[in-house]
């Protein structure tokens, strides 16, 4: 078993809390509203005390260390982006600048780690109507997009159809699911935005709080560019894009007219491309770059060797990401197409010694679908489904003989080049070698790989991907719905698809979480996706960088917003 740090809780991360008012019967409650809290201010003096008190006086506390200005952040990174335009790419490589350059109309609290707290960006407030069909969103005056425009409602509407509406904006947009709820969306005024719902949707608010998915476009920038933002960041978020050099660095600069007072503190960020491991460890070590994004992730034996030798100078911390790793399957494809062959490669799966192997423990062996937590099958239930609670090679080889397979078959297996989705690959090709399987890895980059993935040119991906929300919404309808975008394995599945609705509606947890369990039982016999494990994450920056806390998921690291340097 892996140590206690690298266990993370996932049940922390819950949208419970602040989903609760919202929640409530139409009956029983009036409209809520949630206000944005005081932008951050320059403290008050203290008022002097009118009397002493009796007995000692307490031991004064420290003084709170103040933020500093200036300096540049580095950031080691080992894939460049595919391109910048944030509703249309679906690999994480993006987010390191998009999301520091852009706003949504909410947010996840940064700071609120591990539990996750929907607050206000764009929004200064919002109202919920009684039924819960309808989100009244109020804009911050003042905030400007860079190149000086006013941000305006129209802008929210423009963004919202850009991704819903594949008339209106992208012809292929991955966000497009988590909007599929939405009815209409108007701009009742410059400031005000209505979105209006087909049904209750117990997860709206935490949807559009991925910045990096929802984030706000200027609606003027994009006509002008014909919707081509591949190469273009006209944000209204704290720091504004400067360039890049492809494969090499990107660059940010500070955003001195951005709307929360006093921030950023940071006078930029840069971000080195270091594909190799070694050498972009080196580079932390060195003081070369001061924060070690987590893209890709350190491994257990380098986080070791900063725990060991440099915690004087290095801060460590481990986090559950919600990344699954296994065999995605193109199940429109033959052999891939049958069902028991999907099953004999689950079946050929030891999830305990491929977490082992893959991660050096630092993770959680494969769930079914839904990361570990408060929506996943119990881990009874999750046992008794053949081949988790230990692999079954003679099960998995007769179910090949009945596909018609009883000697196996030679395949292709389209690969990302990034590490941990390799080392993924090479425990899955080695598990299926014992069932007759005989994989040849090819490696494609990124952009290379995402094109395949989205045009569904492959047969079986040996890798995975990773998600921003613990919600059902995300993960059990962007890989598994038949009308995703994001569905890479053009599964479909009526009687899920059904279960997937009727769970996105019930406002009711304990409900809700019944009818999740069923769709997870649903993907366990028809295997779209085997999964291996699920990772956790280890963050590490050298100490004189201050202001960050790990976030709910790795997706939302790069806001910078707070982050400043000690020196």
């Amino acid at each position: 078993m892996p140590s206690e740090k690298f266990l993370i809780v996932a049940s922390c991360f819950t949208v419970l809390g602040f989903l609760s008012a919202s929640c409530a019967s139409a009956a029983s409650r009036p409209a809520t509203t949630t206000t944005a809290p005081t932008p951050a201010t320059k403290p008050a003096p203290p008022t002097a005390a009118t009397a002493k008190p009796a007995g000692p006086a307490p031991t004064a506390k420290p003084a709170a260390e103040q933020p500093r200005y200036g300096g540049i952040l580095t950031v080691g990174l080992s894939v460049d982006p595919e391109s910048l335009d944030i509703h249309q790419e679906a690999g994480g490589s993006t987010f390191p600048i998009t999301a520091a350059t852009y706003n949504g109309l909410v947010k996840y609290d940064p700071h609120a780690w591990p539990a996750v707290k929907v607050v206000p960006d764009l929004a200064t407030s919002w109202q919920v109507s009684r039924d819960g069909k309808a989100y009244t969103f109020n804009l911050v005056k003042g905030a400007k997009w860079h190149d000086g425009a006013p941000v305006t409602a129209e802008d929210a509407k423009f963004t919202f159809d850009r991704i819903r509406d594949p008339q209106a904006g992208l012809a292929k947009s991955p966000r497009r699911q988590q909007l599929a709820n939405v009815a209409s969306i108007d701009a009742l005024d410059d400031y005000t935005v209505r979105v209006a719902l087909k049904n209750p949707q117990a997860s709206f608010l935490p949807l559009i709080a991925t910045v990096f998915y929802i984030a706000v476009m200027p609606k003027r920038v994009v006509l002008e560019k014909k919707n081509d933002m591949r190469n273009t960041v006209v944000g209204s978020g704290p720091f504004k894009f400067k360039d890049r050099a492809s494969g090499v660095v990107w660059e940010l600069v500070k955003n001195p007219n951005y709307f929360v007072q006093g921030r950023p503190y940071l006078d930029g960020v840069k971000g080195y491309m270091i594909p190799d491991s070694f050498t972009r460890f080196a580079a932390l070590r060195t003081r070369n770059i001061l924060w070690w994004a987590p893209f890709p992730y350190m491994t257990v034996s380098q986080a070791k060797v900063i725990e060991e030798q440099l915690s004087d100078k290095i801060a460590l911390q481990w986090a559950f990401h919600p990344a699954w790793y296994g065999a995605i399957f193109n199940v429109t494809r033959s052999p891939w197409s049958d069902f028991r062959v999907r099953q004999a490669v689950s079946l050929s799966f030891d999830r305990k010694k491929m977490l082992a192997t893959g991660l050096q423990g630092a993770g959680v062996m494969g769930m079914a679908a839904q990361p570990p937590g408060e929506w996943s099958l119990p881990e009874e239930e999750l046992m008794k489904a053949p081949g988790y609670a230990k692999p079954d090679v003679e099960g998995a080889k007769k179910l090949m003989a009945e596909a018609g397979f009883p000697d196996g078959f030679k395949a292709e297996a389209l690969v990302r080049g990034v590490p941990a989705h390799q080392d993924a690959a090479v425990l899955v090709k080695d598990a299926v070698a014992a069932i007759g399987i005989n994989l040849d890895l090819k490696v494609a980059e990124t952009a290379v790989f995402n094109d395949a993935r989205f045009r569904k040119a492959f047969g079986v991906i040996g890798g995975g991907a990773g998600t921003a929300l613990m919600d059902p919404d995300i993960n059990l309808g962007d890989f598994y719905l038949g009308t995703s975008a994001n569905n890479w394995t053009g599964y479909s599945n009526p009687s899920y698809d059904e279960l997937f609705t009727k769970q996105s509606q019930t406002l009711d947890i304990a409900e809700r979480r019944k009818i999740v369990w069923e769709m997870q039982k649903i993907l366990l016999r028809d295997v779209p996706i085997a999964l291996s494990y699920w990772s956790n994450v280890p963050y590490a920056w050298w100490k004189e960088v201050r202001g960050f806390t790990p976030p709910v998921s790795y997706y939302n690291s790069f806001g910078y917003q707070d982050m400043w340097l000690a020196k």
